[in-house]
């Protein structure tokens, strides 16, 4: 970024470079993690903890951006209404894109066994999602202002904001989980991924992001 460098923003390529990680191991280290775990903050901790920011970071194995540039930013404000987990701004040959994750609880059921809806915990989470959503529609500017993207990027347009829900593990996921979580996918800016998806991609972070 040269001159335009925002303290904050961690350079997710440099990060992979200078820890010298076994990427293998430290995907099984992250699964150790999650299996392990009863709550969010419990994979917070853990990252935060430890700064391994490439977990979070990986998440731009999903997306077609961050070949050229990636950033990532925790606990990014948006005003004083909303605090979103981990923000990834990502650039390719169109320009810089910005994913907001929210991460919400790990060993817990995508959907109720009473019937065909979403557990408390996803629908939170998709709840959270939507407020940004809605924040950003009448926000947007003053939010590339107070983050810092706009002397990194310039405008953004609406259509590269995306936002991210990492929730439940792929084992309590059924045929009717993924069919809930392709309609709240369908015709939106929203991926939902399990926590295992992380570790898949932590695998992948061997060849670069």
């Amino acid at each position: 970024m040269g001159s335009k460098t925002i303290d904050r923003f961690i350079d997710v390529k440099k990060c992979i470079k200078t820890g010298e990680y076994n990427f293998e191991k430290e995907a099984n280290q992250f699964l150790s993690v999650l299996d392990s775990a009863t709550k969010e903050n419990d994979v917070q901790n853990y990252i935060k903890r430890n700064e391994k920011w490439f977990i979070p970071a990986s998440l731009l194995k999903d997306y077609d951006f961050g070949q050229h540039e990636a950033y990532l930013i925790p606990e990014q404000e948006l005003g004083s209404e909303f605090r979103v987990d981990y923000m990834i701004v990502g650039k390719n040959s169109l320009g810089y894109q910005v994913v907001l994750v929210e991460f919400e609880n790990v060993n817990v059921d995508y959907k109720l066994h009473s019937s065909n809806t979403e557990t408390e915990a996803v629908r939170k989470g998709l709840t959270q999602i939507r407020d940004w959503d809605r924040w950003m529609e009448t926000n947007k500017q003053y939010f590339l202002d107070s983050s810092g993207l706009i002397g990194l990027t310039g405008v953004i347009p609406s259509w590269c904001i995306h936002y991210c829900l990492v929730v439940s593990r792929r084992t309590r996921m059924d045929e009717i989980s993924n069919q809930l979580r392709g309609q709240s996918q369908k015709n939106s800016n929203l991926h939902i991924v399990s926590y295992d998806r992380l570790v898949d991609n932590i695998r992948r972070l061997t060849n670069g992001i």
